[in-house]
């Protein structure tokens, strides 16, 4: 039976820290994830498009790798990007150029792996074939 109790405030869970041990900088390191939330999620794209005009049609374009690195920098808890000791000890000043300076350090395939644990912790990891047995369901 269903009940709109299931939908009040309190029936929702905080969601906990999700660590995982990733290789960075030719290293494995432990670094602790929190998923953002859905209005944290519009900010971020909202932060990250660009909008034209071209022949009257207004066109919204998503940059995806400054989306990334902002799921990133709010994502990653630990170490935290927007940390100013953390930031002084890399020579920078703000979080993107933190996360610019590390990922300077890393190979392609380490960003890779952290934009995908990213992801994951987010719930992106969903094949679109996933989906569609969900939606069938």
């Amino acid at each position: 039976m269903m009940d709109f109790k299931d939908f009040l405030m309190d029936s929702f869970e905080e969601v906990e820290e999700i660590e995982r041990e990733i290789t960075m900088g030719g290293r494995k390191r432990k670094m602790k994830f929190k998923p953002i939330g859905a209005t944290t999620g519009d900010e971020i794209r909202k932060k990250c498009r660009k909008v034209t005009i071209a022949k009257g049609q207004k066109i919204i374009e998503t940059d995806q790798d400054k989306y990334i690195a902002n799921l990133i920098i709010e994502t990653t808890t630990y170490p935290d990007l927007k940390n100013a000791e953390l930031q002084s000890a890399w020579t920078v000043m703000g979080a993107e150029e933190l996360l610019n300076a590390m990922k300077a350090k890393m190979s392609d395939g380490e960003y890779a792996e952290w934009s995908s644990i990213v992801s994951q912790v987010n719930g992106y990891d969903k094949g679109m074939q996933e989906l569609i047995e969900e939606a069938k369901n």
